[in-house]
């Protein structure tokens, strides 16, 4: 014990004793390129935090304005990485270097300090209050020359990445496409953008560009030795899979993008990567496979407090297993989580927080718009006033509409998610009945007759979503149909029907086995529900076909038997 008490006090020692490492300064270094050398040494300050103010002393000690603004955003940086959450040091040390670099008019600096400190927020999720600062950065950055700005492709990436965040792609990809023109093409940062743009142009519907560009990351991330960044390609090549229902082929990409994502201890990457999964076993009714995942997915989100977003969309990957699986006394629990997440999202980081900054950002462009109309006609004053007064009058008539119509928009989602989880409670109600009624003959017909009602009902609701101008027709369509085909008559189902008519029916059954065994399995199913009393249009929704392919189905059985046909017309029509 002595020994390795005396071994760790040497230890101890030297570190104590080796000449802490601090950061390299230059007198030539006072200039755009200059600065960029020095900023770029960020990555050795490591996350202690006495250590991170010792490298970065040397700027602090300088008489320099200009080292004491990098001294200032640099520290900021520090702090923001070592607690890994906003805090009020980083939030003051990003204050006083904009403030310095704004009054010693140094664009350049003040530029990159404003994007330092929107990162910050934007890492963190403060998605309502990072709009305003990526704003000031814009309206500078557009009025310097791409040699005035430092690291002028980091500087468009960040601001990309904000508008795709927010929901406005095609800002994204303009400011990528600028990003990609000072950006090394053989490096991790383009890689980053190709696959970025490759998102927004899924998101677009632009499935084409949207793979072209994934693939290209990942050929560009897979050659340069990136992992990381060619794990998440994997992980969006993915979600274009599962956009085509090839749910094979995105499963298998998602569980490449996990197992490299957990070795390089990617946490984050490996959350989104377990969430897509999650959704890709539901989809293939893989249930116990979709809890295991989700379960995955959740624990990395609980790790973090601005991981609530993700947190919510797994909790409703969640409930809608509890609905598959027909535990629905297990709902109010996981319903009460996401009520409680959703309104602690709505101040930061949810679906309306999310909406409000593009809308800021919309009207932010009005503005700008109506400003440029009234320098333009400075000259005519009273023209300029209407224009102003027309185009605030448009701007606020156009928020009403727009916001009546979303209120309108989730009014009508909340009621079709709510007829769709009836219908799937229906259809577990009516299986649920079959089974305790021990599948007999008339537990059946009553379970087809049940079918065909929710069958009706849902060919209606699938018409009424067509008709509608929503944007959400193609998901709400999607889910329905799930639920349609689920109601048609199964492999499994006609052969436990069968069976119990066959008990019911045995005389009949035999008889057509011995007298017509011309008739197809397609044609016995007809024959069997005709048998039963069921219409052409209630045979036609069980079947998944038209009435019309009834008839036909009909008339070449006519064809096929002849005379036989009369006979086998009097059996259907007999009483047993």
């Amino acid at each position: 014990m002595k020994i390795k008490y005396f071994l760790s006090l040497i230890t101890l020692g030297c570190i104590i004793f080796l000449p802490a490492q601090k950061i390299r300064l230059d007198v030539s270094d006072n200039n755009i390129s200059g600065w960029e050398g020095i900023i770029s040494q960020q990555e050795n300050m490591g996350n202690d935090t006495v250590a991170i103010k010792n490298f970065l002393q040397p700027l602090n000690d300088s008489n320099s304005e200009t080292y004491k603004i990098l001294y200032n955003t640099l520290l900021a940086n520090g702090y923001a990485n070592a607690f890994d959450r906003i805090n009020e040091k980083s939030n003051n040390y990003y204050s006083k270097s904009i403030q310095s670099a704004r009054q010693s008019k140094q664009e350049a600096l003040e530029i990159w300090a404003i994007l330092s400190y929107a990162e910050y927020l934007y890492n963190f999720r403060q998605m309502t209050k990072v709009l305003p600062v990526y704003m000031s950065a814009i309206e500078k950055i557009n009025q310097l020359d791409s040699k005035d700005i430092l690291f002028p492709g980091e500087s468009f990436m960040k601001i990309g990445f904000y508008m795709g965040t927010i929901g406005d792609n095609t800002e994204a990809l303009n400011y990528l496409k600028k990003a990609k023109q000072f950006t090394n093409p053989k490096s991790a940062n383009y890689a980053s953008i190709l696959d970025n743009m490759g998102l927004y142009y899924y998101r677009t519907g632009d499935l084409k560009k949207a793979k072209k560009n994934i693939e290209e990351a990942s050929s560009l991330a897979k050659s340069i030795g990136d992992e990381v960044r060619y794990a998440k390609t994997l992980g969006n090549l993915a979600q274009i899979y599962e956009g085509n229902r090839d749910y094979r082929t995105a499963i298998k990409l998602i569980l490449e993008d996990i197992e490299i994502s957990e070795r390089n201890g990617r946490n984050k990457n490996s959350m989104y990567a377990y969430t897509i999964l999650t959704r890709l076993y539901i989809a293939i009714n893989r249930l116990e496979d979709a809890k295991i995942s989700a379960k995955k997915a959740d624990e990395i989100a609980e790790t973090k407090s601005y991981f609530k977003i993700n947190e919510l969309e797994i909790l409703k990957l969640k409930l809608h297993i509890i609905y598959k699986e027909g535990r629905n006394g297990e709902e109010l629990l996981v319903r009460r989580r996401i009520d409680a997440l959703e309104d602690s999202l709505n101040k930061t980081d949810g679906v309306l927080p999310l909406n409000q900054a593009n809308w800021m950002l919309q009207k932010r462009k009005y503005q700008h718009n109506i400003d440029d109309t009234q320098k333009r006609l400075s000259s005519v004053s009273f023209w300029k006033n209407v224009i102003f007064v027309v185009a605030v009058f448009l701007i606020l008539l156009a928020v009403l509409i727009l916001m009546n119509a979303k209120i309108r928009e989730k009014n009508r989602k909340i009621q079709t998610e709510k007829r769709i989880v009836e219908y799937e409670n229906a259809k577990l109600r009516n299986e649920q009945k079959l089974l305790e009624a021990h599948k007999t003959l008339d537990s059946q017909i009553d379970f087809l007759k049940e079918k065909n009602i929710q069958i009706q009902k849902l060919h209606l609701e699938i018409q009424n979503i067509k008709e509608s101008k929503s944007s959400s027709i193609e998901k709400e369509h999607g889910k329905l149909d799930e639920i349609l085909k689920s109601h048609l008559m199964t492999e499994e189902n006609w052969l436990s029907f069968k069976r119990e008519f066959k008990k019911g029916h045995a005389t009949f059954y035999q008889t057509l086995q011995d007298s017509f065994p011309e008739i197809t399995d397609s044609s016995l199913r007809i024959i069997l529900l005709r048998k039963l009393g069921f219409a052409n249009s209630e045979i036609a929704g069980l079947l998944g076909i038209t009435v019309d392919a009834v008839k036909k189905s009909k008339q070449r059985l006519k064809h096929k038997l002849g005379d036989k046909y009369d006979l086998l017309f009097n059996m259907i029509v007999s009483e047993n």
